[in-house]
């Protein structure tokens, strides 16, 4: 499998973390036809991995020569090569990308002129012939020798004055888009056109012309980089993100976009100043004048507002560059996240979790470690390295007991918040918050109105119908409830993939109260909660709720796991129950994933800043 051959940095990347779920399945059991070069090897390999892995049955038809692959990945059964002289013998393919010579640099121009002519030609002929929708990769050379201060649109171009090697590439990729435009011209087939800013991408066979300072970063050295124009960068899950949205319709059929990364346009200057904010002394990075590289800064506006926001930060994708080149085989140091504070946040949740045991063990009220906290006790012994929240888990009898006698037990400086303590607070599960901090994700950033203190999570599991068909119904109603707060709670519009299912949602978001809605949803989650002889449970308050229903007896006992130092309770059958979450729960996250698995936007621990 090509998940074994994988490096940590490759298997990130393959794994496009980044990418919706729902806009992958979008392409289960569809056949892909790529070509290209090193960009197109990367996206074979994640296209594989998605079958391999997720189980999305997509077939993969690489054209070209891939000698260079992994051994893993010819061997697999989802992909086939061709040479272009056999591309006449598929006979069906759902898709086509061409990465052309997206971010390939021309040795010798006029053979390589010449050769990706003839690939246009032969691959433009399939694509009218199979009705395969395209997708044609380029980048931001394409737009010329851009001015110093200028970030270029799609239709806006600079001119091309020079004659080195820089120039022959923007002139070869103006002529391989002319090319598949005056193919597609008339043709039975859209082709979509996708132009790229520097391509970031660990161990993925990528150059740019930053390379060598995230290696001299990494090894502590010394390294000289020219200052004088913006570029714009994009990591390689940003460029497979694009991809993903132009084959399942999210863009324009027939459009051309510019792709690059959150915060991605920025001068070499910017870039040393984010590595040493990171890295400090070890980024001896020296700032100079003189020849830049050829190329230019691209506005990727067009591609964000019809729907594809980019989700990489250029300081997360120089992170995993820089992380790429250090050495050594033990588990990776991530740098410090939440601005040196993590340590310092992790101590305050442990602190909740033993103030909560000690009120559940007076009240002998059964709990478990839940989510990733749970997750952390069991592969961690504590926290989850890059976690910066603790969960916990109840049945409803327990969750009801418990909110009952919170407030009155717990310490000074913490506070039990609930729909029915806090009227403006619509969270969907029971809350613990410290005083006098502020701790607010991309989501709770604009609810001001509420407590929004550094946070501890409690879940309740509740009952639901022992039928098949009244599981079904309770999940859904439990999606649909809890569809009606969120968005009209944040201001949202509803958009699942099912243009019918979103419209009555929305429909009844502006018909409802929130108040009500919200009494709905709590209504729909504890709807079951008197129901004798429940086999089954299901976390209708968290986001496993997309999981589906799990034995009720899996909850039945609890054990004592270490964490953190101290015996804190999990479920007897934390195997099964971790399973049924997570699938291979040893298997640690994306890397990518690790370095920000919350966006932080108001962060303030105030006197909890130095504990020990």
């Amino acid at each position: 499998m090509i998940k074994n051959r994988l490096n940590e940095f490759e298997a990130d990347w393959a794994a496009m973390p980044q990418v919706e779920k729902e806009k992958l399945n979008k392409l289960k059991n569809k056949t892909i036809i790529v070509s290209g070069h090193t960009l197109a090897r990367c996206l074979c390999y994640a296209l594989i991995y998605q079958s391999e892995q997720q189980k999305r049955n997509i077939r993969v038809v690489y054209v070209g020569d891939c000698s260079g692959f992994y051994p893993e990945c010819t061997r697999s059964e989802f992909f086939r090569a061709v040479d272009f002289n056999s591309l006449s013998e598929i006979n069906e393919a759902d898709y086509l990308v061409h990465t052309g010579f997206c971010r390939e640099r021309s040795e010798t121009f006029p053979t390589d002129f010449a050769e990706e002519v003839k690939r246009v030609n032969i691959l433009a002929e399939a694509a009218k012939r199979l009705g395969a929708k395209t997708v044609l990769l380029s980048d931001s050379r394409i737009y010329g020798s851009g001015k110093p201060n200028r970030v270029y649109s799609e239709n806006e171009y600079a001119p091309v004055e020079n004659t080195d090697l820089s120039s022959c590439d923007c002139q070869l990729l103006r002529t391989i888009e002319c090319l598949w435009r005056c193919q597609q011209k008339g043709a039975d087939f859209f082709l979509t056109v996708l132009r790229t800013g520097i391509v970031l991408g660990a161990h993925s066979g990528l150059s740019s012309f930053i390379d060598g300072a995230l290696k001299a970063v990494a090894e502590g050295k010394e390294y000289t980089l020219t200052n004088s124009q913006k570029y714009t960068f994009v990591y390689i899950t940003d460029v497979f993100r694009a991809i993903v949205y132009s084959l399942c319709g999210e863009l324009n059929d027939n459009g051309t976009y510019n792709a690059a990364g959150i915060n991605g346009t920025a001068s070499a200057g910017t870039v040393a100043a984010i590595l040493h904010d990171v890295y400090g002394e070890k980024a001896k990075l020296v700032l100079t004048d003189g020849e830049t590289e050829r190329d230019c800064a691209i506005a990727n506006g067009k591609i964000i507002n019809d729907g594809c926001a980019p989700a990489i930060k250029l300081d997360t994708a120089l992170e995993l560059c820089v992380m790429s080149y250090m050495s050594g085989t033990g588990d990776l140091q991530l740098p410090n996240t939440h601005d040196g504070r993590l340590d310092a946040i992790q101590k305050m949740q442990l602190a909740y979790l033993l103030e909560v045991d000690r009120i559940c063990r007076k009240h002998n009220i059964k709990y478990f470690l839940g989510g990733g906290t749970l997750l952390g006790a069991i592969r961690h012994d504590g926290f989850i390295p890059w976690d910066d929240d603790s969960d916990i888990m109840m049945l409803r009898e327990d969750y009801d007991k418990f909110a009952k006698i919170a407030q009155k037990e717990l310490p000074a400086g913490m506070t039990f918040q609930s729909g029915k303590t806090d009227k403006n607070c619509f969270y969907e599960f029971n809350k613990l918050r410290v005083e006098n901090t502020m701790f607010a994700t991309e989501l709770a950033k604009n609810h001001t109105d509420i407590n929004v203190g550094i946070a501890f999570d409690i879940f309740c599991h509740d009952k639901t119908a022992n039928s098949a068909l009244g599981r079904k119904i309770h999940l859904a109603l439990t999606i649909f409830t809890r569809a009606l707060v969120l968005n009209k709670w944040n201001h949202r519009k509803v958009d699942n993939g099912s243009r019918l299912q979103s419209a009555v949602t929305n429909f009844f978001v502006k018909l409802f109260p929130l108040r009500f809605s919200y009494f709905l949803m709590n209504r729909t989650i504890s709807f079951f909660k008197r129901k004798k002889n429940a086999k089954y449970l299901y976390d209708g308050m968290g986001r496993n709720v997309y999981n589906g229903c799990f034995a009720a007896d899996i909850l039945d006992e609890v054990i004592y796991k270490d964490f953190e130092g101290c015996p804190l309770p999990v479920p007897k059958r934390y195997d099964e129950y971790l399973t049924f979450l997570y699938g291979d729960y040893m298997e640690l996250a994306p890397l990518s994933t690790r370095l920000g698995c919350h966006e932080i936007l108001l962060c303030d621990i105030g006197k909890y800043d130095n504990l020990t």
